[in-house]
């Protein structure tokens, strides 16, 4: 992924994007935090989502750990964790791209399609 999608937006609106790197180093300085299923996030400039989006990844392992035998809880607390992680963003496209991206890792995570209810919840 690029870190600049063009210079007008990094001049409009000072968008660059962070490494996937940078992010998962970011992130294990607050790894019990990632790890914990109710911990809230909140990203003050999510653009495409690569916090939120590793950030969901990370909670949603550690469901996996706690309430992986149980279908039920394991759905409960995938959406549980989504419900605990905010984004705000100024430009619509990222907007819809960051949605996508989160919502794609739920839907592959719990083998979701549209017609679910837990899918129509989570979006």
């Amino acid at each position: 992924m690029s870190l600049v999608k063009s210079k007008d937006r990094v001049a409009d609106h000072g968008e660059v994007f962070t490494p996937a790197w940078m992010v998962e180093a970011m992130l294990d300085l607050v790894k019990d935090e990632t790890e914990r299923i109710d911990s809230r996030f909140l990203e003050p400039a999510c653009g495409s989502g690569n916090f939120l989006v590793q950030i969901v990844r990370r909670e949603l392992a550690a469901v996996e750990l706690k309430y992986g035998r149980s279908d039920f809880e394991r759905r409960h607390y995938a959406l549980l964790a989504l419900m605990c992680v905010y984004g705000i963003e100024l430009l619509a496209d990222n907007i819809a791209e960051c949605r996508a991206n989160v919502l794609e890792i739920l839907a592959e995570h719990l083998n979701l399609d549209e017609s679910d209810d837990l899918y129509r919840a989570a979006s």
